[in-house]
This record gives C-alpha cells, sequence and structure tokens, in this order.
C-alpha cells in the first residue's frame, strides 16, 4: 500500500492532461532523472548531469525507470544505461534520445517554456 501510494504520487505527471515539459538545469540523477523520463518532453541545460544511477547503490531501477526509458531511449540505450549507471552530458542524453532539447547554460526553463 505503501509503494502503491508513492508510485501514485510520482507518476502522476502521467495523467496531466497537457504536455508535461521537463526543464533539467542541474544534476538530474536517479529518481530526480526517472520523473522527468516520465515527462512528455525534456529540455537540458548545457552544463547539466543525468543518469539513472540505480546499480551503483547495488539497487534494481525504481521510479518505472525500466517502463519510460526504453519508449524514450530505446531498448539498447536503456539497457546499457540501466546496467552500468552512466553518467551523461548533455550531448551524450541528446544522442541517447534522453532528452529532445539542450538549452544554452540557465535557460532550460525559459527553453521549456
Amino acid at each position: 500500500d505503501v509503494m502503491r501510494d508513492f508510485y501514485g504520487y510520482f507518476l502522476c505527471v502521467r495523467s496531466i492532461p497537457v504536455p508535461v515539459i521537463a526543464a533539467i538545469n542541474g544534476s538530474a540523477i536517479g529518481a530526480g532523472m526517472c520523473l522527468a523520463t516520465a515527462c512528455d518532453l525534456r529540455v537540458m541545460d548545457e552544463e547539466a548531469k543525468v543518469g539513472y544511477t540505480f546499480v551503483n547503490l547495488g539497487l534494481h531501477p525504481g521510479m518505472a525507470a525500466t517502463h519510460f526509458l526504453p519508449k524514450v531511449a530505446g531498448q539498447q540505450h536503456a539497457t546499457r544505461l540501466l546496467l552500468t549507471g552512466e553518467m551523461m552530458d548533455a550531448q551524450t542524453a541528446l544522442r541517447y534520445g534522453v532528452v529532445g532539447e539542450i538549452a544554452p547554460k540557465g535557460q532550460s526553463v525559459e527553453v521549456a517554456k
């Protein structure tokens, strides 16, 4: 029950009736990046770093990472990212399809708007 409530709150972003755009303006690691991945679109600051680092803590990737990441980045990239815990800079995240756009430093919120 506790986890169902937790995931219900976390995944409510998927039930918002308008497009949700994540503005990643700093480090988005683990659960923070999973929340961004659950959004419809992602804009990332050119100096930000992101990663799905659960494996580095000996944890199974949670927060719906195994569901949303393959849909966003494809199976090959998702598997690599989830099994290695690799951190990505903005260019790598764009190349993998994890984000759709890179914003100039300090402009991710403006670009997302």
